[in-house]
């Protein structure tokens, strides 16, 4: 099997790895505690460096665009070490604009980009039933695909490359403002009497049913548990929120609902800190809310 590179193995990026054990996978983060379970699994820890080296095609999975123009370009970028051939595939959450920057510096050196952000979950990550969505060229595209369908079946060529990125922060803000109207309007429903199960359950048999609404509420706030974490903190639902208007700024489109989740998520960052999770954010708000009312 082929040798393949995994840099960046955090909540998302070790499910996608998961899914790649049957080869030979390199794996490196800068908390090495994070691929624990993958080398247990059969994976192995290695510097980037042996990455460069020994792995054609290497899958990276950062925080953000700031993080993975670093590690390619910075001072000792991995892109001076990559051998002519490889292909980096980008699962991060990234930017068309940081993508066009990459395809240049990394052809230079005849390396491969595809950006390949991922929708869908870490649990359905690990199940292999989330979504890739993959920005490259059509031969390109045709080489990657054996490879991607063995992290899902559900693997989309969305465009050239910067397409990827754009479709995630596309999908990613559509769910903050599903997030942020689910929470208000199931409120609305309870503030009238019904109850907050029947609520849910009614708009899920409904035209308003949602990612929040299928499940957030109904296996993680509504279990009898307490509210159970998603493993998405409100600082990465605030960066990907703000990627994506700062991409409709630049291409001059409005986005007054957009926008206004902005802002939203921006309060909900100030309210409950960056690590906070989503389901923190949505069991928790009008509680929140409440107490500011009742003591002003």
């Amino acid at each position: 099997m082929d040798t393949i590179g995994f840099i960046g193995v955090g909540a998302m990026g070790a499910a996608i790895a998961s899914r790649l054990l049957k080869h030979e996978l390199l794996v490196n983060d800068r908390n090495p505690d994070a691929a624990a379970e993958l080398v247990v699994a059969g994976a192995r820890f290695a510097d980037t460096d042996e990455i460069a080296e020994k792995c054609r095609t290497i899958f990276i999975c950062l925080p953000g665009p700031p993080q993975v123009t670093d590690l390619l370009l910075g001072p000792d970028g991995l892109a001076a070490r990559l051998a002519p051939g490889t292909t980096i595939i980008d699962n991060t959450s990234g930017t068309p604009t940081t993508d066009v920057e990459l395809v240049a510096a990394l052809g230079e050196r005849g390396v491969t980009y595809v950006d390949c952000p991922i929708a869908g979950g870490v649990p359905r990550a690990y199940e292999g039933t989330a979504l890739l969505m993959v920005g490259a060229d059509h031969d390109v595209f045709a080489r990657v695909e054996p490879l991607l369908k063995e992290v899902t079946d559900e693997v989309v060529h969305v465009g050239p490359v910067g397409a990827g990125h754009a479709m995630k922060l596309v999908n990613n803000l559509l769910n903050a403002c599903n997030r942020f109207a689910a929470l208000e309007t199931i409120r609305l429903g309870v503030a009238a009497g019904v109850a907050q199960e029947v609520v849910v359950d009614v708009i899920n048999k409904g035209s308003g049913r949602n990612y929040a609404t299928e499940v957030t509420y109904p296996r993680l706030l509504l279990s009898g548990e307490g509210y159970k974490p998603q493993n998405f903190t409100l600082e990465l639902m605030l960066k990907d929120v703000r990627l994506a208007t700062e991409l409709a700024e630049s291409l001059g489109h409005e986005m007054p609902v957009g926008n206004l989740v902005r802002r939203s998520t921006e309060l909900a960052v100030e309210r409950f800190g960056p690590k906070a999770d989503q389901s923190q954010l949505m069991a928790e708000w009008y509680v929140e809310s409440a107490d500011d009312q009742t003591n002003s």
